[in-house]
């Protein structure tokens, strides 16, 4: 019997629930480095209904259980079970900075197994896949993570995380600063359009991840002749582009400018899986006249 979505979801959010509380016997939250560990091995492995237990009150305000594990992209199943015995191997070397009696600052440097280099023995974690595997063949595969552990075999990836923990209760927690939004400021080069003139609105926007916004661009020829301009997109940082979507633009593809003003909107979104660590990129838009 097939059971609808809804009830589906429920049922892992509620197991999720009960395996939390579970962890949370054993997890000391009055330490804030404690608290900053189990959230970047819950992290790592996807875990995201346990990750979230361990974030602020305010946090949680923003944006409820079931929109963060929908958004990152959760994994579930034999797939989690993977991903959580190979975040069991992560070396992780915290230092706190305090920044006030009820903030803190764990620095953490880790080595932590490249989930791309041992894809191929997780059927390059397509999680449909691995949740359908016999009971035997989910035995030889976390035989083998541990195997390659004992033999040093796994191929590490270094890194250092910077994580922000405020006093909740008595407790410590993950502040995210959800509230805040991510903030994209929109810029202009017009060094190779000398003859426009442009004008963005809004400058700056200040969004929750999985939101759609919007942008318009008021431009003036100013010359007396048609013009063609191609506006390329430039995304800061590169390495978070890729969370970027277009949903709708209306000069993707060179614009034919009359002489006077004409305007053009943009629909964009920033993916829910953005990282968390991410609070701020731009939107550079570059003008460059074809004719």
């Amino acid at each position: 019997m097939k059971l609808p979505l809804s009830i589906v979801t429920a049922i892992l959010l509620l197991t999720g629930f009960w395996g939390i509380a579970q962890a949370g016997d054993a997890l000391n939250l009055q330490d804030p480095v404690s608290v900053a560990v189990a959230y970047l091995r819950a992290t790592y492995a996807r875990d995201y209904i346990d990750a979230y237990r361990y974030l602020s009150s305010e946090d949680r305000r923003v944006k409820d259980l079931n929109r963060y594990v929908q958004q990152k992209g959760a994994y579930y199943g034999f797939a989690l079970e993977a991903a959580k015995k190979l975040a069991e191997f992560i070396d992780i070397k915290p230092t706190t900075k305090p920044e006030s009696q009820n903030r803190v600052q764990v620095i953490a440097h880790f080595k932590a197994p490249d989930l791309g280099k041992i894809s191929p023995l997780v059927l390059g974690w397509n999680t449909y896949q691995l949740n359908l595997l016999p009971v035997g063949e989910r035995k030889r595969i976390i035989e083998n993570i541990e195997r390659k552990n004992h033999e040093r075999a796994l191929e590490m990836n270094e890194g250092e995380e910077k994580l922000e923990l405020i006093r909740d209760g008595n407790e410590w927690r993950i502040f995210l600063n959800w509230a805040a939004g991510v903030k994209i400021p929109f810029r202009l080069v017009l060094s190779a359009a000398p003859e426009l003139e442009v004008n963005v609105s809004p400058r700056e926007v200040a969004i929750q991840p999985g939101d759609v916004f919007e942008v318009f661009l008021k431009i003036k020829n100013r010359s007396s002749r048609r013009l063609i301009a191609r506006i390329g997109h430039l995304v800061e940082p590169q390495a978070v582009a890729d969370y970027f979507d277009f949903v709708e633009c209306g000069f993707l593809l060179p614009v034919t400018l009359q002489p006077g003003e004409q305007e053009y909107s943009g629909r964009y979104m920033l993916r829910g899986s953005i990282p968390d660590s991410v609070h701020q990129l731009s939107l550079t838009y570059d003008f460059k006249l074809l004719q």
